[in-house]
């Protein structure tokens, strides 16, 4: 496997990301489910090697549990959203339509700034509140890229109205956003990718 795989997992067509890394390993970003990454797993014959989750709505780690009994893979987790991820309420669970609430406890909370290496991948971590409080942007250089969860869609932003979410701190993490000069593709939450200048001149939220 020699580039990020996108698959669109769950009742919201969340984007699942998985990422080659080293020795056979890949990294796997907000599984919303398990069988699907479980099969690109084994038709790339690789290990799954760590899960990382973006910010604590269910939507975005309801496979994660899962994933890791069958693989024994590590959980890495923002810190500032560690009320979410043993909450169905404050995780809105409800919104995977049926599916059972299995909470997770990550083996690694990171916070602002953090920079993290899994297996062999480096990423930073940027804490980027207003969809929820531990939103964050995980930078990786390597693959010249952002994943940005819901803090940023193409053209939009995440809603705000959940447990922990702030609009004036979204307006704050899109301020932050404008000042990155790089122009980094941004794999999102929900829908397309996109990139910094794209949005810089397109998204309303953005374009301040």
């Amino acid at each position: 496997m020699e580039k990020i795989i996108q698959l669109p997992l769950g009742a919201l067509a969340t984007n699942c990301y998985i990422i080659p890394a080293s020795e056979g390993q890949a990294i796997v970003v907000d599984p919303a489910s398990t069988g699907e990454v479980l099969a690109v797993q084994e038709t790339n014959d690789m290990e799954l090697g760590a899960i990382v989750i973006t910010h604590g709505h269910y939507d975005h780690f309801a496979g994660a549990a899962a994933l890791k009994e069958r693989t024994g893979a590590p959980i890495f987790a923002p810190e500032l959203d560690r009320d979410m991820y043993a909450s169905s309420d404050k995780s809105w669970a409800w919104f995977m339509q049926g599916t059972p609430f299995s909470p997770i406890a990550p083996d690694h909370l990171f916070g602002d700034g953090e920079e993290l290496e899994i297996c062999g991948t480096k990423f930073l971590a940027l804490n980027a509140p207003g969809h929820t409080a531990g939103s964050c942007l995980l930078v990786c250089d390597k693959w010249d890229c952002i994943f940005t969860g819901d803090v940023i869609f193409r053209g939009s932003v995440g809603r705000t109205d959940g447990y922990s979410g702030s609009a004036a701190q979204t307006e704050q993490t899109m301020r932050k956003l404008r000042g990155i000069d790089h122009n980094y593709t941004l794999f999102c939450g929900h829908g397309e990718t996109t990139d910094i200048e794209t949005e810089k001149r397109t998204n309303p939220y953005l374009r301040g």
